[in-house]
């Protein structure tokens, strides 16, 4: 979150994550993903499917409770 706050010129603490969720649901609009695939089928580019609704799981995790989600790291493999 240091990173984000660092880049949004926010201060880190608990009011970051709900102002940054509060930010992405006034910019979310669920129309937006059906005007870029019609943007994307007139122009002849692929389609790319599950690509724009990002906004609404972002929020509800950066409004989710619990402590940090640790790193998950794959088993040490032989040489």
């Amino acid at each position: 979150m240091a990173r984000f706050a660092s880049a949004l010129g926010r201060p880190v603490g608990p009011g970051l994550k709900e102002w940054m969720a509060g930010r992405l649901e006034e910019g979310h609009d669920p129309l937006v993903a059906r005007y870029w695939r019609l943007v994307w089928t007139v122009n002849d580019w692929q389609v790319v499917p599950g690509h724009l609704p990002f906004q609404p799981w972002l929020i509800e995790a950066l409004r989710a409770r619990g402590g940090p989600v640790p790193l998950i790291t794959a088993p040490h493999l032989p040489a």
